[in-house]
């Protein structure tokens, strides 16, 4: 018997980025690293 190798292409959905959510995303991440921050700094 022979094995024959499938070759299977994942698909990939793509889609063009939109500017407003890319700066939510942005301010949100900063807020909870400085949230985290100021957390940290209150325990020492």
């Amino acid at each position: 018997m022979t094995e024959e190798n499938t070759h299977e292409e994942k698909m990939e959905l793509s889609h063009e980025p939109i500017p407003i959510y890319i700066k939510i995303f942005h301010i949100s991440i900063t807020i909870g690293v400085l949230y985290l921050g100021f957390i940290f700094w209150s325990c020492l």
